[in-house]
């Protein structure tokens, strides 16, 4: 059976879904690695599983310079010692590498900030990473594709923006949700919150675009319309108060303190209980590829309340607990709130079942 030589790159991945994606891949790879050659370009940092017909090269770019430089100069120096030719380049960090010639190259698009609206601050610290993946990461990653570059991102609604987005025709494009893990909505122990409150949870990292003003407005008009229930409401963020420094002094100045209470990390166990507890997920934000907490929610059958956008509506498509409001509209998350203490319904728990899609991103890699 003829080879391939297949490049597989994860050299800047370090954080976030970037290594949720490259450790899905390499669970997925001794399935198909088949007679072909993976050569492996990877951040010491991630970890290097032992896969027949594999070969890692570990790759320290730490440094900004260092990953200027690498396309141009350290990666064409690292294959001229291999003396191998890639047939297929599979970049798993949204750029590609113009410094291959001559054979298939696949691109795994991830980042989905530049995709939707918003403006962010450049001389504002919390703003400024968020302001470069805007603007400046776009030019620079497009820069990169190689003509006739094929990409994977993991939604239809991703597809559909990044197409608009980067002008790519759409046979260009394929789609692989990303594997979710299955969770059994038996397991775990209700939670005693010890007070009679409701008790929301808000599973954020409090940047702009996940929009933490608007439960601070939206509880300032439940105040006005009924404080007895807003005095009740206890806005659980899945933050610690430092790291969240500008949501957090908006809480103190609008006198929140007793409302929103910041977590910190909270771990696996603790959070299958606060699932099972709460009154409802609160999902302000304005960006997602795919928004796992709405998933976990509906597995338990809970209220969400979220963003009406896209990426929501295709997530829990088919779920009846869910009520989507403009994140501009304070007092529609207000009224949202109140309802769902009044009521406290609880929902036909949402069904996973979704199979792996991986195979179709090795059938595009070996075909």
């Amino acid at each position: 059976m003829f080879s391939l030589n297949i490049f597989v790159i994860a050299t800047t991945l370090q954080a976030g879904g970037g290594i949720t994606i490259y450790k899905q891949f390499l669970s997925h790879l001794p399935e198909y690695v088949g007679q072909n050659r993976y050569w492996i370009f990877v951040n010491p940092v991630l970890p290097q599983v032992e896969i027949e017909g594999v070969t890692y090269i570990s790759f320290p770019l730490q440094s900004k310079v260092r990953r200027i430089l690498f396309e141009g100069k350290l990666l064409k120096a690292e294959v001229s010692k291999l003396r191998v030719k890639p047939d297929v380049v599979v970049s798993l960090q949204n750029n590609g590498y113009k410094c291959f010639k001559d054979c298939k190259q696949i691109v795994y698009y991830h980042q989905s900030l530049p995709l939707y609206p918003g403006s962010y601050n450049p001389f504002k610290q919390s703003e400024r990473y968020l302001f470069n993946y805007k603007y400046i990461f776009p030019y620079m990653v497009k820069h990169t594709w190689a003509k006739n570059t094929q990409f994977v991102v993991q939604t239809p609604v991703v597809k559909r923006r990044f197409a608009s987005y980067f002008n790519i025709t759409l046979d260009r494009i394929h789609v692989c949700f990303p594997d979710i893990e299955k969770i059994d909505n038996k397991h775990g122990e209700i939670f005693d919150w010890g007070d009679d409150c409701f008790h929301f949870l808000c599973v954020s990292a409090c940047a702009k675009y996940q929009n933490g003003i608007t439960l601070i407005k939206a509880m300032e008009f439940l105040y006005k319309k009924n404080p007895d229930l807003a005095s009740k409401i206890k806005i659980h963020i899945t933050i610690a108060s430092h790291r969240a420094s500008v949501m957090y002094r908006l809480v103190q100045k609008y006198g929140f303190g007793n409302n929103f209470i910041f977590e910190g990390v909270v771990n696996h166990d603790l959070l299958i209980s606060y699932y099972k507890s709460i009154t409802a997920l609160l999902f302000p934000s304005s960006i997602e590829t795919v928004g796992l907490p709405l998933l976990e929610a509906a597995v338990f059958g809970k209220s969400v309340i979220v963003a009406d956008e896209d990426y929501a509506h295709y997530v829990l498509n088919g779920y009846s607990g869910v009520a989507y409001h403009n994140i501009e509209n304070y007092r529609a998350w207000a009224e949202a709130i109140e309802n769902v203490c009044e009521n406290k319904q609880e929902w036909k728990p949402l069904i996973q079942k979704r199979k792996s899609e991986w195979f179709s991103i090795f059938k595009l890699i070996h075909g």
